[in-house]
């Protein structure tokens, strides 16, 4: 097996369990791609991993002890996953990348329908060894691939969508706490449903009223809208992918519940909503698409973050209650506080900060990957004095 070698001071952090090394960190690499020992110039072994000079991270690494990256290596990873995740009901992410020792793979369960997204080239690499002890793990019915994000383009992979095992149904079936949504693969968005968001979905139907107001923004097939309407509340869902709203239009009308939708861009939803003197809602959850990848997009986010929530806080009834998540590593807690804080001097609204929510336990958060914590909700209440 080929070595590569960190250079001094550079390897710490893969003995510490971080699985990336970049090609300014390396010292000495093999000629071409392939399965490589990880060595650092002053602590001897660190792990195995891929080695790809085309790749954003150079060095990824899969494991820190001695052994190969096969089919059974693959296996014991798939195995503890399910085990992490056995109290779960069938519908939860199985896989959560570089937070469960697989960097570049994310698998999501439905039922017995798998999705999954490669998104580096080292995992595209293992396809032959990691696929085939996927499905002696799962046993699933069919493997969809949703391989067509961001972070494969910017490894200079081609996409890949379609099916990988058995006879992937057209229309993918979720099911949450008894809300059943019929989704279609070829529209679904990412993996095609939402997961992660599983837990703040709860938490709002825990405590939304009869009666309520409840405008779902950015709601995609509108899960957060249906609970609300389920507890008695209106609902209004805003989203500018109408096949996602004509999902959430019949998942409604299965259920026998209403939801009232409305398409388009959401601060141009907001605005009008605002200007048309619309009652106010009681919660208002913000819930944008990842909007920032790089750290030099950051100042130009938060501006639109503010243009968003003003007429967000305009709508929100007195002591009503702000829902604003992010999916985006780089705009963590501290900017969603600081956007907030800028939108409420704009309107005059006084907040106070009610709770912070993160990942939920089946997509895992790392101490020692950073970028594995990933979804923050702030949840803001209106206090006037």
């Amino acid at each position: 097996m080929n070595r590569v070698i960190a250079k001094a001071g550079k390897g710490k952090k893969v003995r510490n369990f971080y699985p990336g090394l970049f090609a300014d960190e390396l010292a000495s690499v093999p000629e071409q791609a392939g399965v490589v020992q990880v060595y650092s110039e002053e602590e001897g072994f660190l792990g195995v991993g891929y080695y790809d000079p085309q790749s954003r991270v150079a060095v990824r690494v899969y494991r820190f002890d001695e052994g190969p990256l096969d089919k059974r290596f693959f296996l014991q990873r798939f195995e503890r996953a399910q085990k992490k995740r056995a109290q779960l009901d069938p519908f939860h992410r199985l896989v959560h990348a570089e937070a469960d020792g697989l960097p570049g793979l994310v698998v999501d369960r439905f039922g017995g329908v798998l999705v999954v997204q490669v998104r580096n080239r080292a995992m595209e690499a293992l396809r032959a060894h990691w696929l085939p002890a996927l499905i002696e793990a799962l046993q699933p019915a069919s493997i969809y691939e949703r391989s067509d994000v961001d972070s494969r383009r910017q490894e200079g992979l081609p996409e890949r969508v379609g099916v990988l095992y058995g006879e992937a149904p057209s229309v993918l079936e979720v099911q949450e706490d008894g809300l059943v949504f019929q989704i279609p693969l070829a529209l679904a968005q990412k993996t095609g449903y939402y997961l992660d968001q599983r837990e703040n979905r709860r938490r709002l139907e825990q405590v939304v009223g009869p009666g309520e107001r409840v405008l779902d923004v950015y709601s995609y097939v509108g899960a957060f809208a249906l609970r609300a309407a389920r507890k008695g509340a209106y609902a209004l869902a805003v989203d500018k992918d109408l096949d996602a709203l004509a999902v959430l239009d019949r998942a409604a009308s299965m259920q026998g519940l209403r939801v009232d939708i409305r398409q388009g861009d959401a601060v141009a939803v907001l605005e009008d909503l605002a200007r048309g003197k619309t009652p106010p809602f009681r919660h208002v959850l913000l819930d944008p698409p990842t909007l920032v990848k790089k750290p030099d997009e950051l100042p130009r986010v938060k501006r639109l973050l503010v243009d968003l929530l003003r007429p967000a806080l305009r709508l929100l009834d007195r002591e009503g209650w702000l829902w604003l998540s992010s999916c985006a590593y780089y705009l963590g807690v501290d900017a969603l506080l600081e956007v907030t804080r800028r939108a409420a001097a704009d309107e005059g609204r006084r907040l106070r900060v009610h709770a912070v929510h993160y990942n939920p336990p089946d997509h895992p958060w790392s101490l020692h990957v950073p970028e594995s914590l990933y979804l923050k909700t702030v949840v803001f209440q209106d206090d006037p004095l």
